[in-house]
C-alpha cells in the first residue's frame, strides 16, 4: 500500500509538519485525522506515523515508528557549479542530483560566470520535493554562492579521505573521471561555467591539488555536467561492490 510522504527533519523530537508541509496535506491532498503517512528525515531514516491533527498551517502526528534506516554510504560527493544564466536549468540539476543521491550542492561564482547570485530557499524546496518524489533518504545540503577563491584552497585543509575534482575541457581531453576517481572517500567535484575556468583559475587549482577530469570529447552543458558526473561516482562505485 502506498502512502503519502512527507518530511519532517526531526520527527522524533518535535511531531509537527512544516507549514508547508500541512499545506500540502490539509489542502493538497485532503487528507483527514487518523490517515497514515510515510515521513522522512533526509538522514537516511524512514517513518510511519498516524495523522493525529490535519491543519493547512500546523499538522501533526502520532504514533511514530521507525520502517527503514539506511546508514551513510561509505563515499559521499559534494558538487560545487558555477549557476548558468536561466535558474530553471540549475533547478532542473539539483532535483535530479538529489533523485540520484549526493551530500551537497554548492554554488560558487568564477570570472566567466553567468549568474552571482541564486534563491537558495526556492533550491531547498525543489530538493525536498525530488527526495520525497524519489524515496530517496537523504536531503543533500544546498550551499550559499561563494567566490571560487575561496574553494580553491580547499584540499590543503582537508586530509586523505578527501579528493578534490573538476570537469576541464582541455585539447586532448584529461583522463576519463572513472580512471583517477579514489573509491569510498568524500568527493569534492566541481563544475565550471558555461564559459570554461580562466586560464589563471585551471592554474590556480592545479597548484592547489584539484585533479582535472574528462566526461567526454563532448561539451556538455553545465547540468548535464553536474548530473554526468554525480551518476558515474556512483555507477563507478556499484561496478565495484
Amino acid at each position: 500500500m502506498s502512502y503519502p510522504v512527507f518530511y519532517a527533519s526531526e520527527p522524533e523530537l518535535k511531531s509537527g509538519l512544516s507549514e508547508e508541509e500541512s499545506f500540502h496535506a490539509c489542502r493538497v491532498l485532503r487528507l483527514k485525522n487518523g490517515d497514515q503517512i510515510h515521513i522522512l528525515d533526509g538522514k537516511g531514516k524512514r517513518f510511519q506515523a498516524e495523522l493525529e491533527l490535519v491543519d493547512s498551517k500546523k499538522t501533526t502526528f502520532r504514533s511514530l515508528r521507525m520502517l527503514e534506516e539506511i546508514k551513510n554510504p561509505n563515499y559521499s560527493i559534494s558538487l560545487w557549479v558555477a549557476p548558468t544564466k536561466q535558474m530553471e536549468r540549475m533547478e532542473w540539476m539539483v532535483e535530479k542530483c538529489t533523485e540520484l543521491g549526493i551530500h551537497s550542492i554548492g554554488f560558487f561564482h568564477s570570472r566567466y560566470s553567468e549568474r552571482k547570485e541564486i534563491k537558495l530557499n526556492r533550491l531547498e524546496k525543489i530538493a525536498v520535493s525530488a527526495l520525497k518524489q524519489s524515496k530517496n533518504l537523504f536531503l543533500p545540503e544546498i550551499k550559499p554562492m561563494v567566490s571560487i577563491k575561496e574553494i580553491i584552497p580547499l584540499p590543503a585543509k582537508q586530509d586523505s579521505s578527501n579528493q578534490y575534482l573538476f570537469a576541464h575541457i582541455a585539447d586532448p581531453v584529461d583522463q576519463a573521471l572513472f580512471k583517477i576517481l579514489h573509491k569510498n572517500i568524500h568527493l569534492n567535484i566541481l563544475i565550471g561555467p558555461e564559459g570554461d575556468f580562466s586560464n589563471e583559475e585551471s592554474d590556480s587549482l592545479l597548484a592547489n591539488s584539484w585533479l582535472p577530469f574528462s566526461l567526454g570529447k563532448a561539451i556538455l552543458r553545465t547540468e548535464t555536467a553536474c548530473i554526468a558526473a554525480t551518476h558515474s561516482v556512483h555507477l563507478i562505485h556499484a561496478l565495484h561492490e
